[in-house]
């Protein structure tokens, strides 16, 4: 997903998309940073164990997954009845039921 700002009309994304958007930049940064570390570890000969450089990696993998699953779940709950864009449609004249411009949802 690319997000991207109109400067021109100051338009900025949302929070949770730039949080998303944010995340993304980071997990390039750690995962390119611990293999670059874990290659080093391994051309200067160390041999000990590396659970930390697994943490590095893998926590904020895992933060990313914990934060879009979280953001799709949001999105889901606000595309349904009861949820903030299916009210604005609605009162906006959107039916959902069809009409003679528009098939049944």
């Amino acid at each position: 997903m690319r997000i991207t700002v109109d400067r021109s009309r100051g338009v900025r994304p949302e929070f949770s998309k730039q949080l998303i958007a944010d995340i993304r930049a980071l997990l390039w940064v750690v995962t390119v940073g611990g293999l670059l570390l874990a290659a080093y570890c391994i051309h200067t000969g160390y041999t000990g164990a590396l659970p930390w450089l697994t943490a590095m990696v893998g926590l904020p993998w895992t933060a990313h997954g914990w934060v879009c699953a979280n953001y799709l779940s949001m999105a889901k709950s606000d595309h349904k009845r009861g949820g903030i864009t299916y009210d604005a449609a609605r009162a906006a004249g959107f039916l959902p039921e069809g009409s003679e411009n528009s098939p049944p949802v």
